[in-house]
């Protein structure tokens, strides 16, 4: 038989079921994604990573849930946030529903303007302000929320009724404050200095395709 070539060993293979390790210089990956000290447990962001996850889990389960009802009134999720929260306040102007709705004013107006062709939104003059107009539902958006109350209300009820007087107390105090805080990050983090940080990677540039010639 034919020796083999380089008669030494031959070097062990790298085990494949092995994770890769992404560390450098002992400094954890992924980078710690806070350097809040409420939240790391031996240095660790692990419980942190958790909680964003769990909450993120929950806005998308709560987002599914807002589609099941405005489809059961035959209306898109966004338009039935907007129905709601014109019901609550009787009337209100698409800068003010915008606002509450943490949305922007053109694509409240073109939410609005389909639910006015549909008769389930009117508008109306606004004494206090004649540059804009009141959005109020007309009787056949009001029997819509009518009809879908006894839906909503088992949804919401199966969602939070594990919860106690004091642990939902508990909630809607830390929301207060995380919508606050959440919003002043985001305009920091839209800042110029963020965009142009040093550390954000350039966008790749598209190649241009050659352009066919004539056969």
């Amino acid at each position: 038989m034919a020796e083999k070539r380089g008669g030494g060993r031959r070097k062990p293979k790298a085990d494949a079921g092995a994770p890769p390790n992404y560390s450098e210089a002992g400094e954890p990956f992924p980078p710690l994604s806070t350097s809040l000290d409420t939240f790391l447990v031996d240095g660790s962001d692990r419980e942190f990573r958790k909680l964003i996850y769990d909450v993120l889990s929950v806005s998308s389960l709560m987002l599914r849930a807002r589609e099941r009802f405005g489809a059961f009134i035959g209306v898109t999720a966004p338009q039935y946030s907007m129905m709601m929260a014109i019901g609550e306040a009787r009337q209100i102007t698409v800068t003010q529903l915008a606002d509450r709705l943490h949305v922007s004013s053109p694509f409240v107006t073109s939410e609005i303007g389909k639910l006015i062709k549909r008769q389930i939104v009117e508008r109306r003059p606004n004494e206090a302000d004649r540059r804009s107009s009141l959005l109020v539902l007309t009787p056949t958006g009001q029997d819509l929320i009518r009809r879908v109350g006894p839906y909503r209300r088992r949804g919401n009820d199966l969602v939070f009724g594990s919860l106690t007087g004091e642990q939902a107390a508990s909630l809607q105090q830390i929301l207060a404050t995380l919508l606050t805080d959440a919003q002043r990050a985001l305009h920091e983090l839209d800042s110029p200095a963020w965009l142009k940080h040093e550390d954000r990677p350039e966008e790749p540039k598209l190649r241009r395709r050659p352009a066919r010639r004539g056969r």
